[in-house]
């Protein structure tokens, strides 16, 4: 495929390779994530990974948009049609004039709309002005697209993904009137790429058809379920929560225990579970308190399960039981032979079973005329014979539905898959071999009407995916929300963690759970199950999030949602395929996933146009995949013509200093013919790029583009990858380098190529006040310490994204031990008191100036005397004589610093440089 050089925008450089806004695309990729369930595609169905629609849309513009000679304008034409000028800000927060001039730029943000439902300027002016810098005639931005796409491909602009997931590019894309292909290996991707389009682009009377089976789904299955009677009690009312726990024997008391972490039900109605020893039985009563007392609610806190280790509750006999290992209790059960693997046919715990599976409390509502509302109460209670019965109708009703609901795809049939260490401890901690043994009888029986009556409904195709959410809400991973009353998903994580208690739903519960319906305007995608290196569909533009770092075990995902619907996929789409192809997941960071990649990325380019572009995004942190991602390009026959870091992704502290926040977006072209140059020409010419890159981008802060520290490092593995990449260099064979194993610790050539072009870039950041020969002469853990500070004044930064990001720039590897962070708390770096005695010898910073400085400024402030801290530098600092005034320099820069929690190490360390310049007279 060749370009067409009469297309008057054929040859044109496209924005994104100019110019992208990353902090106001941060923002509103940020509050787009943040608003969890209310973001348009998480209600068609769970999926990780998904780019925010705004981003998405972002990179599609960009790629068409030319950039001219002027980018300020450029600028301001790209976000009114993004919506993220103060115009279109204005129009999304719906405040009047005076109010939204009032406000601040981050209370603006706030009270607006998503910036993902924006849908182009409305307004004549704006048009006018957009037209005119581009010359086009458009009026919405389906028409903008398709006049661009003309101007640059001689045709409609196609957008390709191969690596679908959760369906954000073939959504947008569509939506801004793109041709789009899309295509994933997971059947489960194909699905939600396809139905996001079905139920939220539907046509009126389609969406009208697909409200009314919805409808009448749940009114067949309320009708069903009341007749049975397995929700209803003598009194009339409806159960809608069952709350189970674990059991397991204490070898100690010989008592039956009930396992939980916690014993608190409801902390907002101050509902409790109270275990009660039952020595006649040797098992514990659970009885439930609602309106419990202070007192009541601080022991139910207490729970069996502390720290992996079973603590039973005292009994008559044994007032002070002694904690022991469930670990240990599971390896010895059955006299060392351990768990009973569950057979095919097993719905419940055996009875020698290490682990009992016991019903304690049901919760109860009652609808009640208060004046002229209804008004649902709620009422927990512990469980009754009469409770245990309806269980018992449940499991009754599930086998005699049993063998025909799996056959026809309407309840899990499979085995679990165990060739990986990430599956292989559902049959080692609970014996589950099946997935429908991650369901109570309860689950699969609702699970199983339901599928059945949405199979005879007048919109089955459309209504698939209800099935993947009624599994992930409605397992024996869902654990009881005390907070919110509610049961929470089986997918907290990506990760199936089993719990020892949970919640089953009531079918009321599962009304919420109905898939989302709307018109929007949107041309249909074409969407295939298919592997990546087979795609032979040509695009102008794909834009793709590829797998890496063995991340996401994305075909152990689909496996759970396919056992639920897998059978009926293939009858709805015959063309398409019912399990996950673990053979082809294309999983890891070894050779072979390397090669796959390469094959990949190789095919994308030989099916794009000479003009035509790619569009990379990447969220890992690791220099290395930095590198195996620089040769996979180079080795595909693509060169890096941009990147740009935007932050996509929540702050989530339970995953701990090193989690990502952040998406790089490679902007990619054909290489074509490249010249052959030797490792220090090319050093050179990253020197060269990485400078002009920071000057370029500290230049267009001028058009109102605001840059953090970390969007300019990591700017330079843009500027050492579209060195690398466009040129061949000598001795360097980006697949043998790929292919070759290494040893632990080795780096590729590439791999330090990058790390130079930090250490280049780290030169250009010199943070504001201090000495640049000091800079200089500094390491690469005290540079970062030091910029991380200027950023906590500058911005009040407090994300670990941003120390995450600044320490790639400046190759800190070890920076999580110099932050300060609490789960569910801010992140900062440590003060001077905060460090303490720590990291003097190992560490870091161990043994270095910096070190040895903040060291004197924790004894000034611990002893009030500056002189013991002068003492400390002159004791321990190695030819100090030598390094008095850059000791001085550091004071200064420390003693500067306005932020709170350091007001009495910034006194200590003027007091410090106050008594080292006099020690210096």
């Amino acid at each position: 495929m060749t370009s067409a050089l009469e297309w008057p925008l054929a040859d044109a450089p496209a924005l994104i390779e100019r110019l992208f806004p990353v902090a106001k695309l941060s923002a509103e990729s940020f509050k787009e994530r943040n608003s969890g369930a209310a973001q348009r595609l998480t209600g068609v169905g769970r999926w990780w990974g998904r780019k925010p629609l705004v981003l998405v849309r972002a990179s599609i513009l960009g790629a068409l948009l030319p950039a001219t000679d002027d980018p300020q304008k450029d600028l301001e034409v790209f976000e009114r049609l993004l919506g993220l000028d103060d115009v279109s800000l204005h129009q999304r927060s719906g405040l009047s004039t005076a109010q939204f001039t009032a406000s601040s730029s981050e209370q603006r943000r706030k009270d607006s709309r998503p910036a993902e439902s924006f849908e182009g300027p409305t307004d004549w002016a704006s048009w006018m002005m957009i037209n005119d810098h581009l010359g086009t005639n458009a009026f919405s931005l389906p028409e903008l697209v398709q006049e661009l796409g003309l101007r640059r491909f001689g045709s409609r602009l196609r957008v390709g993904d191969v690596f679908a997931g959760g369906g954000s590019v073939p959504f947008e894309a569509a939506r801004l009137g793109c041709d789009t292909y899309a295509s994933d290996l997971s059947p489960v991707a194909g699905l939600l790429t396809w139905s996001n389009h079905a139920l939220l682009c539907a046509a009126p009377a389609d969406r009208r058809r697909i409200d009314a089976a919805q409808q009448w789904v749940y009114e067949e299955a309320d009708r069903q379920i009341t007749e049975w009677g397995i929700e209803h009690d003598a009194q009339g009312r409806r159960a809608d929560a069952f709350l189970w726990c674990t059991e397991v024997v204490d070898p100690e008391t010989g008592y039956v225990v009930p396992l939980s972490t916690t014993w608190v039900i409801s902390t907002r109605e101050r509902v409790i579970a109270e275990l009660v020893p039952d020595p006649l039985q040797r098992r514990y009563d659970i009885r439930i308190v609602m309106d419990a007392s202070d007192e009541q609610v601080r022991a139910a806190k207490q729970g069996t399960v502390v720290a992996g280790h079973l603590v039973p509750p005292p009994t008559p006999d044994c007032p002070e039981p002694q904690r022991t290992l469930l670990s240990r209790l599971r390896t010895r059960h059955d006299a060392g032979r351990g768990l009973r693997p569950w057979t095919g046919d097993d719905l419940t715990p055996a009875p020698g079973d290490f682990l009992q599976e016991r019903l304690y409390c049901v919760r109860w509502t009652k609808d009640v005329r208060v004046g002229r509302r209804v008004q649902s109460v709620k009422i927990y209670e512990a469980v009754t014979a009469a409770d245990l019965d309806r269980e018992a109708k449940c499991l009754t009703l599930l086998r005699e539905r049993f063998e025909a609901w799996q056959a026809q795809g309407f309840i899990p049939e499979q085995a679990i898959h165990v060739g990986n260490r990430r599956q292989a401890y559902l049959p080692s901690v609970r014996g589950w071999t099946h997935w429908h043994h991650l369901f109570t009888p309860r689950q699969l029986l609702i699970g199983g009407l339901l599928a059945e009556t949405a199979e005879l409904s007048g919109a089955a195709k459309e209504l698939l995916g209800f099935a993947g959410k009624v599994a992930d809400r409605s397992s024996k991973f869902c654990v009881w929300s005390n907070a919110t009353n509610a049961p929470a998903a089986t997918f907290t994580s990506h990760l199936l963690a089993p719990v020892y208690n949970w919640s089953a739903r009531g079918l009321r519960l599962y009304r919420s759970l109905s898939l989302p319906t709307s018109s929007m305007p949107s041309a249909a995608p074409q969407v295939e199950l298919r592997d990546a290196r087979a795609v032979d569909t040509p695009c102008s533009l794909w834009l793709t999030d590829p797998p890496y770092g063995d991340a996401i075990p994305y075909e152990d995902l689909s496996a759970f949602f396919l056992a639920w619907y897998g059978k009926r996929l293939t009858r709805h789409f015959p063309e398409w395929y019912g399990d996950p192809k673990r053979a082809l997941a294309m999983q890891g960071k070894d050779a072979a996933f390397n090669t796959a990649m390469i094959e990949v990325y190789a095919n994308l380019a030989r099916l794009m146009p000479e003009n035509g572009l790619q569009i990379v995004m990447f969220t890992h942190r690791d220099v290395r995949l930095w590198a195996d991602l620089a040769m996979i390009m180079w080795a595909s026959g693509l060169k890096v013509t941009a990147a740009w870091t935007v932050s996509t992704e929540t702050e989530n502290r339970a995953a701990g200093a090193n989690a990502v926040q952040s998406t790089v977006l490679l902007v990619l072209r054909q290489r074509g013919e490249v010249d052959i140059l030797f490792e220090d020409e090319v050093l050179a010419l990253m020197e060269a790029e990485v400078s002009r890159q920071l000057a370029d981008m500290q230049r267009l802060e001028d058009t109102g583009l605001t840059w953090s520290d970390a969007d300019l490092q990591l700017a330079t593995y843009a500027a050492a990858l579209r060195v690398i990449t466009a040129h061949d260099i000598d001795g360097i064979e980006p697949h043998r380098e790929l292919l070759k194993v290494r040893a632990k610790g080795e780096k590729s050539p590439v791999h330090h190529l990058i790390e130079q072009a930090s250490q280049v870039a780290s030169r250009h950041l010199l943070p504001h006040g201090l000495d640049p020969n000091l800079w200089h002469d500094l390491g690469a853990h005290e540079r970062f310490y030091l910029k991380g500070l200027e950023a906590e004044r500058r911005a009040g930064e407090r994300r670990t994204a941003t120390y995450q990001e600044l320490s790639k720039g400046f190759a800190a590897n070890a920076w999580p031990e110099l932050i300060s962070e609490r789960r569910g708390q801010d992140a900062w770096l440590l003060t001077a008191s905060g460090m303490g005695g720590r990291g003097l010898n190992t560490g870091p910073l161990a043994g270095t100036l910096l070190r040895h400085v903040l060291m004197g400024v924790k004894l000034t402030t611990q002893t009030g005397q500056p002189e013991k801290g002068l003492a400390w530098l002159q004791q321990e600092v190695r030819n100090f004589d030598m390094q008095h005034t850059k000791a001085i320099n550091l004071l200064e820069y420390l003693g500067k610093q306005p932020l709170p929690h350091w007001s009495a190490d910034a006194q200590a360390a003027r007091l410090l440089r106050g008594a080292l310049m006099n020690a210096g007279v």
